[in-house]
Order: C-alpha cells, then sequence, then structure tokens
C-alpha cells in the first residue's frame, strides 16, 4: 500500500548479501521493518507524505554487522579497568597499571587488561615480579589480550591458594610461583574480582553505544549468569538497544536442561542461544591443542580442556537437551577431537539441523574440512586474528613455524568445501570492517576470500549460525531494518577496506549511531 513507509532510502548503492539479488539502490522501511529493497522507483511506491526522505549520495549501504562471537558482557564489567591493549612495551604497561594503582583507595584491586606481549620488545608474558614493581601493598592482576591466561602480584598470589594445585599455575625451576595463570588455574581466580550482575548492567549501555559506532546491530555474546541476568534486566526495562543471541557457559548446562529449556527462546532482541564449550586454550598462551610440537618446545603440544569421552558427554547432554553448541577449538587437534565427538553425538541421536557450532576453527586439515561439512557443522572464526597476528615474526609464526602459519584461518579452503562461514572478533579487536579487511588481504592465499564473501560472513552467515536467517543477516522486504551506511566502497577498493568509515547505523529503522562528520 503506498503512503506506508516511514522512512526512503534513495541514492545508495546497497549490497543485500542476498545470494539471489545482491544489489540494490534504494530501501523502504515501516516501523522496525523492511517494506521495499530494490530500485528507487520500487521503494517510492511506499512514500506518502509523511514519509521521511534520505538520499544516501551514492554511499555503500550493508546489512547491520553482526559479531558472532563477542565478550560485550565481559566488556561492561570491566568498565573502570586499565586498558593495557596498544602498549608499547611491558614497561609502558607496567606505567599504565602504576598510575591507575595510584588512584585506588586502600585494599582495592588493581586489574588491568588486553597485554600482548608479541607487540613488545621483550617478548615475554609478564610475571610476579613485574607486578610487584607496580604495588606490594594491593593486589595487582593484568589479563592477557586472549583471556586464556593472567599474571598476578605477591599480593594477589596469597589469595590464590585455592588454585595452587589447578591446572595453569605456573612455577619457575624451583617450585617458585612466578605468577602467570592459565586457562583453569586463571578462570578460577578471576573469580575473586569479575564484576557482577549490577555492574554488568550499569556498563552495557557504555559497550553498546561503542558497538554501534562499529556498525554492529547483533551480537553473539558468551555469558555467565550474572551476564545473563543483566540482559534479561536491561531488556525487561526496554534499555537494551542492541540484539543479543546470548550464549550460556557450560557451567550453566545441567541447570538450563533441567529446566526445559533450549536454544532459541526469546525475541529478537534478546534470545537464549548455545552452550559455548572449551576444547583447548589459545596459542599466545601455548595451550591450543596441536597435533605436533610448539616451535622450539620439544613435547608440547598444548592442552584438551576435556578428555575424549568428557567433551562427547558434554556435548551430547547439551544436544539431547535441545541446544546448539559451540565449541571453541582452535589448534588441529582440539577441532579433530570435537568434529569426532558431533560426529558421534549426531550419529547416536539424529535432529534435524542441530546447527552446532565451531569457533575459531584455525587449523582444519583436508579430512577434517569434508567431515565438518557432511556434518553441517557451523565454523565461527575471527579475522581480524589475521591482521594481528599472522604477519612474520607474529604469533603464529613463533608458536607454529611458517609452514603451520600458512595454512591457519583458511577462509578460501573453507567455503571452497561449502561449510558455513560465519564471522566474530572475540573482542581482539572489535571492529566488522578490520576482521572483512583481513580476510580480504591475508597474508597468505587461502586466508583470502572476496569482500562480498566477507561482508556475507559477517551479515547473512551471523544471521544462519543464530537460526534467524528469516529476520535478519539480508537487506530483503519483510526482514528487520538493521543495516549501516558506509564512508568507502569495499568492494571497489578492497585493499582499503580498513579505511572504511561507518557513517550510520539503524536498527529496525532507528538511527542507533551517526559520525559527527555526517551532514544532515
Amino acid at each position: 500500500m503506498a503512503g506506508d513507509a516511514d522512512l526512503l532510502v534513495v541514492g545508495a548503492r546497497i549490497f543485500t548479501a542476498s545470494s539471489e539479488r545482491p544489489w540494490a539502490s534504494a530501501l523502504a522501511v515501516s516501523g522496525d521493518r523492511l517494506l521495499a529493497v530494490g530500485t528507487e522507483a520500487q521503494a517510492a511506491r511506499w512514500a506518502g507524505r509523511r514519509t521521511r526522505r534520505i538520499d544516501a549520495g551514492g554511499r555503500v549501504i550493508v546489512p547491520g554487522f553482526i559479531d558472532a562471537h563477542t565478550h560485550v558482557s565481559d566488556a561492561a564489567g570491566e568498565i573502570g579497568w586499565t586498558d593495557l591493549a596498544g602498549s608499547r612495551s611491558l614497561e609502558d604497561a607496567l606505567d599504565r597499571l602504576r598510575i591507575a594503582a595510584a588512584g585506588k583507595r586502600a585494599g582495592e584491586w588493581v586489574v588491568g587488561t588486553g597485554w600482548d606481549e608479541a607487540k613488545w620488545p621483550e617478548r615475554r608474558y609478564l610475571t610476579r615480579d613485574d607486578l610487584d614493581r607496580v604495588a606490594t601493598d594491593r593486589a595487582v592482576v593484568a589479563r592477557r589480550i586472549d583471556g586464556h591466561m593472567g599474571s598476578v602480584n605477591s599480593a594477589a598470589l596469597a589469595t590464590a591458594q585455592s588454585v595452587v594445585a589447578t591446572r595453569g599455575f605456573d612455577v619457575d625451576a624451583s617450585g617458585r610461583p612466578t605468577g602467570i595463570l592459565k586457562e583453569d588455574a586463571f578462570s578460577s581466580f578471576e573469580k575473586q574480582f569479575k564484576t557482577g550482575e549490577a555492574g554488568i548492567e550499569r556498563g552495557l549501555a557504555v559497550i553498546v553505544r561503542r558497538v554501534h559506532r562499529l556498525g554492529i546491530t547483533s551480537i553473539h555474546d558468551i555469558v555467565d549468569l550474572p551476564a545473563w541476568r543483566a540482559y534479561q534486566r536491561a531488556h525487561r526495562a526496554g534499555r537494551l538497544r542492541l540484539r543479543v543471541y546470548a550464549m550460556p557457559r557450560d557451567a550453566l548446562l545441567p541447570s538450563l536442561a533441567a529446566s526445559g529449556l533450549m536454544t532459541g527462546l526469546g525475541d529478537p532482541w534478546l534470545r537464549l542461544g548455545a552452550i559455548k564449550v572449551f576444547s583447548d586454550g589459545s596459542l599466545g598462551a601455548y595451550t591450543a591443542a596441536l597435533g605436533a610440537d610448539y616451535v622450539g618446545r620439544p613435547g608440547d603440544r598444548g592442552m584438551l580442556v576435556h578428555p575424549p569421552e568428557e567433551l562427547r558427554g558434554i556435548l551430547e547432554t547439551a544436544h539431547r537437551a535441545g541446544f546448539q553448541t559451540a565449541t571453541h577449538a582452535l589448534g588441529d587437534e582440539a577441532i579433530r577431537q570435537v568434529v569426532s565427538a558431533l560426529e558421534d553425538v549426531q550419529g547416536s541421536d539424529p535432529r534435524p539441523d542441530p546447527r552446532h557450532r565451531i569457533e575459531h576453527y584455525e587449523l582444519p586439515d583436508e579430512d577434517v574440512l569434508r567431515r565438518t561439512r557432511a556434518a553441517g557443522i557451523v565454523v565461527c572464526a575471527q579475522p581480524n586474528f589475521v591482521g594481528q597476528w599472522s604477519g612474520p615474526g607474529d604469533v603464529y609464526e613463533t608458536r607454529l613455524g611458517r609452514e603451520r602459519a600458512s595454512r591457519n584461518n583458511p577462509y578460501r579452503r573453507i567455503l571452497r568445501a561449502r561449510i558455513r562461514l560465519a564471522f566474530g572478533s572475540d573482542g581482539m579487536p572489535y571492529g566488522p570492517l578490520y576482521g572483512i579487511h583481513s580476510a580480504v588481504n591475508g597474508f597468505f592465499e587461502d586466508q583470502r576470500i572476496s569482500a562480498e564473501d566477507a561482508v556475507r560472513a559477517y551479515t547473512a552467515a551471523g544471521a544462519y549460525a543464530s537460526f534467524e536467517e528469516r529476520e535478519k543477516g539480508t537487506l530483503e522486504a519483510g526482514k528487520l531494518a538493521d543495516f549501516v551506511v558506509l564512508e568507502g566502497d569495499p568492494f571497489d577498493e578492497p585493499d582499503r577496506i580498513r579505511d572504511c568509515r561507518i557513517r550510520s547505523t539503524w536498527i529496525g529503522g532507528t538511527e542507533a549511531y551517526a559520525a559527527r562528520t555526517a551532514s544532515r
């Protein structure tokens, strides 16, 4: 019916991400839905006297970005912590912590996050002795960028007696604790200083504004119980301005399964998603499970978080309860174990379209690629990791050697195997345009895909990974009016995608963010 549109956008170059009609020049919106996406004449049929009309001036419009692997609720709880990302050296990181310590009251913890020794000239982890130079009268904690390890000072170690015998508690040759805590030891220890539900809820509005500026309209966020409750409270109060597919950690699985809840419960703003499971760690912490030794570390192949039968049991429990799973598997051995477990689970209890996921999936071989496709497993990868750590002398090369590093994050081979490939950031760093640039301009041939495929991985495939492809992910009539207006053209200038900027972000037909330089 003519005259029903609230908004008409014309003069645009719209990449719809649909495989059937990938390009359009105009769109019409009514309420939170798209009425039409096509030519200007087709969209104009919906215009009336009260219709707002925007001329995009030839700019590119794409679907709202879906970051399919985030820690937004964690970031909300970390407001007030010291940002160590981008520190130029170990001493620079310590200086930042000293400044933070000087502003704290007696007894308050000093918590830093985001350090990356691969970017420092020292090329080593922070230790207890380093952090004792920040303060000795209070606990100091510095979490590595990957979240799989952290370092603590002597005062913090004094509170860590419960994790002394835990896997990942590091000691030197004499048995003295180094202050380095990995995997189980660090995840247990960080419960002492993590922010609770109320703090997360307060911080969500700040973090959501940040992701709007990046063009992100939906996230798949990994949550613990306080975060899940914070999201529900924010949604109930009408303060949740980001679409959230919440992925509970596997510690919550028994209670969720016992309550009869399943993946998919919710609405377009907040939905219960996959159960997040760990199978290995990270390359940065030398805990990703590999099929061959780490470079320079004979006999060290990382670690499996769960023995194979235990992993299978967790995945089977989730599957039988009606949950999708999203399993962290980074190294080739971990990926192989997860694929085998999911084959067994799905074979013993066939279920239509479970869409189990593997997160990261950095080192698959050809056999694993074939089996992943046959099992219908969705891959959620992080192309920003390519930009961050695939360069000469960086983490992938120093841990794996050049030959194995050249095979990491093989997005081209994944797509050729006809596996569903979604992109997320893991928050290292956030920014879909940076991730898309890295996937198009990777260091190695198998990392490189087209700009169109990379944008689809950050939009349409993200919607598929959360069973929401009928609602969003592509710009088509009837779907949610979530879209992004860009400054710059990632399709005409693929080598300059990282130079593109977000002009405006629209969620449900409402402008959630507009760049200050945009002329109205």
